[in-house]
């Protein structure tokens, strides 16, 4: 039904003598050559979006993560807007994206597809929120926009632009100033892993340190606020980790809805370099309150968020690539739920948190997590690739050169491949939870079930919208049911 619709959406535009699809591309420049240990340096971006409307700013660039740095013939970067004269910080929006100064340059060089991380991500932002309000919808986790991307006029290929986890984000409190010139640490944000501590088989801690590791092989940084390193801010992370290990605990300082969220998102997912003591952040609004109070508002600043980082591992994919063409890692869903780590091991058999999990995962599985969402937006940014040339570009490039990135030539069978094994996977999540479904991931009930839960059933076939979502009620505007595309200006 896609593909009948990109179909037509060809044929209305090449009869406008219009291209069809274009990326957009950003050229970064800056002084000196790109290496694995460059610090900021000083240059501009240039960015050119779909329609040819153009963005010059200052901007700063270096190049960021630990094995995106191995892969210095595609290297990821960070790139910081900055003012005229690079003394501050300039907050832009870009690509319609929220108005930040600090941004990522995604080259995804172990991805052989390019997008599992941003696929990943929409995924969790469109299944799971903050627990509060926020200026950003609760989004709680990075947006991003699939560009090109030239570094001192040499092009590099396909990269995902994209917004960083941070305090604004969250909605953290900013660190105060008192009237006699000390600081009051309040929002806090704390990162997992880090590369800044050379030994971590022995926990070290320095009050004014920006990393630290609190036991063994458990080292983390202090994101925000990180010019303020102290007891003070290291003391919440340092309390939960040694000993907040009892459900009571877990119950009480973390959100368990969203403990919930995290842990469907790996074992749909089957992120295996998320699950544990890696690629992930825990904040809390403001330290400075009373997980005690009796105004719930109060008590709730005080509690930890969980928000994932780094999801490029996703479906079945290697830490290096190696999986692809059919054959990809296999994590059993039962084995992620048996070896749950901290905050989530002290509740995993709590029947409180268990009820949480299925009911989360019976709504996602309706929506975000739906065979038909999922592919969606496989297929997607398969087409933006396919369809602006872009993939066919960078593949070229890269073929030509003598040290390569990790990637397929042939997207859409390998995006095939892909949507196989999420079918699969859908119907052992299904299996875990004892929800019987069919090969389309469409859960099977009885006919009483049907006419009482579902009123789409009761009418007649599944209508979807054009993001592969499910229809719960009246469908109106371009809808698909039954592998047909239709406009319907009234309620069905």
């Amino acid at each position: 039904m896609r593909r009948l619709l990109t179909f037509l959406l060809l044929m209305a535009v090449s009869a406008a003598g219009v291209p069809a699809v274009r990326m957009p591309v950003l050229k970064a420049y800056f002084d000196g050559g790109l290496s694995a240990d460059m610090e900021y340096a000083d240059g501009s971006m240039q960015l050119t979006d779909a329609d040819g409307n153009v963005t010059e700013l200052p901007a700063r660039f270096r190049t960021r993560g630990a094995t995106a740095r191995s892969y210095m013939m595609k290297p990821s970067l960070n790139m910081k807007l900055r003012t005229g004269d690079y003394a501050a910080e300039a907050d832009s929006s870009l690509l319609g994206m929220r108005s930040c100064s600090s941004w990522i340059l995604d080259a995804m060089a172990i991805d052989r597809i390019c997008m599992r991380n941003r696929v990943a991500f929409d995924i969790w932002n469109d299944f799971s929120h903050l627990p509060y309000k926020t200026s950003f919808q609760s989004r709680n986790g990075t947006e991003g926009r699939f560009v090109e991307l030239y570094i001192n006029d040499r092009y590099y290929g396909i990269y995902c632009l994209s917004d960083r986890i941070n305090r604004k984000l969250l909605d953290l409190k900013k660190v105060l100033e008192e009237s006699d010139g000390s600081f009051t640490v309040r929002g806090v944000l704390y990162k997992s892993g880090t590369n800044d501590i050379a030994n971590q088989n022995e926990p070290c801690y320095s009050e004014d340190s920006a990393a630290c590791v609190i036991e063994w092989h458990n080292a983390w940084e202090l994101t925000y606020p990180e010019d303020f390193g102290s007891r003070q801010a290291w003391k919440p992370l340092q309390d939960a980790v040694l000993r907040g290990h009892s459900g009571e605990y877990v119950k009480k300082y973390f959100y368990l809805e969203n403990l919930a969220d995290y842990q469907l998102l790996v074992m749909a997912l089957s992120i295996a370099d998320n699950w544990g003591n890696k690629n992930r952040f825990l904040s809390v609004r403001n330290i400075t309150k009373d997980i005690d109070a009796p105004d719930s508002t109060e008590a709730n600043r005080r509690r930890f968020v969980m928000t994932p980082w780094d999801l490029d591992t996703s479906f079945g994919g290697h830490y290096d690539g190696a999986a692809y063409g059919g054959s990809y890692e296999e994590w059993p869903v039962s084995s992620i739920a048996k070896n749950s780590p901290y905050p989530i091991g002290p509740v995993s058999a709590d029947p409180e948190y268990l009820a949480i999990l299925k009911r989360r995962w019976t709504e996602g599985r309706k929506g975000a997590f739906s065979v038909a969402a999922v592919c969606s937006r496989l297929e997607g940014y398969r087409d933006l690739f396919l369809e602006s040339g872009a993939w066919e570009r960078m593949v070229g490039h890269f073929d030509a050169q003598p040290s390569r990135p990790q990637y397929v030539r042939d997207l859409a069978a390998e995006i095939g491949f892909i949507e196989e094994w999420y079918r699969n996977r859908f119907r052992e999540m299904d299996a875990y939870f004892g929800i019987e479904s069919d090969d389309d991931g469409i859960e099977v009930i009885g006919a009483d079930d049907a006419k009482a839960d579902d009123p789409i059933r009761r009418q007649g076939p599944a209508v979807f919208n054009l993001s592969g979502q499910r229809l719960k009620g009246p469908a109106t505007g371009i809808c698909v049911t039954e592998g047909k595309v239709f406009l319907n200006r009234t309620s069905r």
